[in-house]
């Protein structure tokens, strides 16, 4: 007789009514393979953007839902524009320990406790999959993960701790190793308050750079704490503001109307990186801006080698703060991305399992 699970699984592109939560065949691992007893999964904006379809290469992002081609699974609406199939379980920040294991898989994995880097590679590097979008996640009480993306942990945080890390933190380490960030750098980060910001004030001061943090109104004392040199509100003020500093790189998670604000603050062969587009996907850009200032311009999704490690290195060595805004339990994943979207929080939104 088949073993049933608890999951949630997306039918389709939509709101939050496509999030079922039901039971679902037990997954068995094959070759290659372990299985994971999920201890907690966070919430990612990928969740969202994948849901509502997002990713599709549109002129027009607002409408998208409007469009009736982006109910078909083979449609790009996802990161890699290669499409998604229905149903999926999402959930990319999975923390967990090992139950069962495929063949061909390290055997001192087996009852490990295991943090899971969500980029799914090919050996060329050029190919991508990602937990929760191309594969299933961990929004369910087990998850199938290969085996060379899990990475054991000894931490005395606790599941619900580490999974505020996975997916925020590593992209936020891979937009530092990419924009070569050091102790001379100025850092500008554009929407320090969220999960991939906060975690680039962190990373960013382990590398002994200053930071300047901008945040929404009220979360000023949560980016200080964290460690941020300079806090300004994203107001009429704020250009004003950032005429005060050299700054050297801006991390961008935002887009939209602060895009132009970030470049014309860059000082001459600065570096602008960017890992999203919250704000809006579509901006214009000055190309005399960048000409004759010598600007790079970085995107940084697909991690660079190592990225993984070096997280769980800090995350060993207790240099990290995790960051929980509030917990809800699997079933409850719908009110769970509502409360997400207000982004009213300062912090990771976790699921547990029930």
């Amino acid at each position: 007789m088949t073993e049933l699970m608890n999951a949630v699984i997306l039918t389709g592109f939509g709101g939050p009514e496509k999030l079922v939560y039901t039971q679902v065949p037990k997954p068995v691992p094959k070759q290659g393979e372990v299985l994971i007893k999920v201890g907690a999964c966070s919430v990612n904006n990928t969740d969202i953007n994948t849901r509502t379809g997002w990713y599709a290469a549109e002129d027009n992002f607002q409408d998208i839902l409007q469009d009736t081609k982006h109910n078909d699974p083979n449609h790009s609406s996802c990161w890699a524009q290669s499409g998604i199939e229905f149903p999926r379980i999402q959930g990319a920040d999975i923390v967990g320990q090992v139950v069962e294991m495929g063949s061909d898989v390290e055997p001192q994995l087996l009852h490990q406790r295991v943090m899971v880097d969500s980029w799914i590679r090919d050996e060329t590097l050029d190919d991508y999959q990602y937990v929760g979008s191309e594969l299933d996640g961990g929004f369910a009480e087990y998850a199938l993960i290969p085996g060379t993306n899990v990475y054991p942990i000894k931490s005395p945080l606790s599941d619900l701790e580490l999974a505020t890390f996975p997916c925020s933190y590593s992209t936020a380490e891979n937009m530092v190793t990419k924009g070569r960030i050091s102790a001379a750098d100025t850092v500008l980060i554009m929407g320090a308050s969220g999960g991939v910001g906060s975690a680039l004030i962190q990373l960013s001061k382990i590398r002994g750079a200053k930071v300047i943090a901008i945040v929404g109104a009220n979360k000023e004392h949560f980016a200080e704490e964290l460690g941020a040199d300079y806090v300004y509100r994203r107001d009429e003020q704020l250009a004003s503001n950032l005429e005060q500093h050299l700054i050297t790189v801006a991390l961008d998670v935002v887009g939209g109307d602060y895009f132009n604000l970030m470049i014309k603050a860059l000082k001459p062969r600065g570096r602008y990186v960017s890992c999203g587009a919250i704000g809006n996907p579509m901006v214009t850009l000055d190309l005399r801006d960048l000409i004759y200032k010598d600007l790079e311009m970085i995107g940084a999704t697909r991690l660079e080698p190592d990225v993984f490690q070096q997280l769980v290195g800090y995350l060993e060595e207790g240099l990290l703060k995790p960051l929980i805004a509030k917990v809800f339990k699997l079933s409850a994943i719908k009110d769970a991305q509502q409360f997400f979207q207000t982004k009213t929080f300062f912090g990771k939104v976790v699921i547990t399992p029930e």
